[in-house]
């Protein structure tokens, strides 16, 4: 969940770039979407925030720093860095947490849970996103991170692969794009070859 959260910027660095949390409310749509609270929670939060819009934008830049964060963190495992560095601003989030709360059936006979978030408190969206993060950094799957490589997109995941070899965040995606971009450019390479003019 925490990497879904690095990867709420879609096509980072290009002109067509997308913040999936470009306000608080966009923060709630996309915990709702997660499905890391319930719809009653996060209408609770969407009142609070329009009475206290100082306080929303407040917990909006903390996320915004916080994504900055697990990025550079996620980036840094990758390349088998230190990480101790990171880790007292990564703390400084984690010292506002309460102890996870209880699960929630989404809907009755689906199998699907969401957290009990009671919306009382504007930070409640980053709390997930926070518990995951701790789970990830004490993990395993912390020296299994990768970075698509896909042109335009720089999504973090978790490549369980048995060899390591995965390069897309989505094969479907990111893959698909990839392979039509490489073929399109061998066929403009073979148009303007000798043999061809």
């Amino acid at each position: 969940m925490c990497l879904d959260f690095v990867n709420t910027i879609d096509l980072t660095g290009t002109p067509k770039e997308r913040d999936l949390l470009a306000d608080y409310s966009a923060f709630i749509d996309w915990s709702l979407a997660r499905g890391t609270m319930s719809p009653a929670a996060g209408e609770k939060l969407r009142l609070l925030a329009h009475a206290r819009p100082s306080d929303a934008a407040n917990v909006q830049a903390d996320a915004l720093a916080l994504r900055s964060a697990i990025r550079l963190l996620a980036e840094t495992a990758q390349a088998n860095g230190d990480l101790s560095p990171l880790l007292p601003l990564i703390n400084t989030y984690l010292a506002y947490l309460t102890f996870p709360p209880r699960l929630l059936q989404k809907i009755r006979g689906s199998g699907e849970t969401t957290y009990d978030l009671p919306g009382q408190n504007l930070a409640e969206p980053l709390w997930p996103v926070l518990w995951t993060l701790s789970t990830l950094l004490v993990s395993d799957d912390l020296s299994r991170l990768g970075t698509c490589h896909a042109q335009d997109c720089r999504a973090i995941f978790i490549d369980h692969t048995n060899n390591r070899s995965r390069i897309w965040c989505a094969s479907d995606l990111c893959g698909n794009r990839e392979r039509v971009r490489r073929a399109y450019r061998a066929r403009q390479v073979k148009g303007t070859s000798p043999k061809n003019r």
